[in-house]
């Protein structure tokens, strides 16, 4: 179920999950990356509004250059709103070619694990 949806990027509501899904619009090559961070930002809030405990985020079709600041940016900035949320697990789906130079996060006392998956097939049966 869409919760929001633009020219850039959807959201949806996996409530068998108790997640919230972000998945990028081959469109979103024309943003700038202030409108990036404004995405990212948005997705979280609707979290917040659904209390869920998992992320999905869908990069099949993600094109855009993130400056050299983002890293900071969402260690210091972005990741901490997970941390406030209580957010447990987050999947990204990404390309297969993409799947072996991705970085995967063992959950530790108050952070979240990350994991790749191929399809979102894969992601919700690790979720479940």
């Amino acid at each position: 179920m869409y919760i929001f949806r633009n020219k850039y990027y959807s959201v949806s509501l996996q409530p068998e999950l108790q997640a919230i899904q972000f998945h990028w619009e081959k469109s979103h090559a024309e943003m700038t990356y202030e409108d990036f961070q404004e995405a990212c930002c948005n997705f979280l809030g609707y979290g917040f509004e659904y209390q869920v405990k998992q992320l999905v985020i869908d990069v099949r079709n993600f094109q855009l250059s993130l400056p050299p600041e983002f890293p900071a940016w969402q260690q210091n900035e972005h990741y901490p709103r997970y941390y406030k949320l209580g957010i447990e697990k987050v999947a990204y789906i990404m390309p297969a070619v993409a799947l072996d130079d991705a970085k995967e996060v063992e959950k530790t006392e108050g952070k979240f694990a990350l994991k790749n998956f191929p399809s979102l097939e894969a992601a919700k049966a690790w979720l479940h």
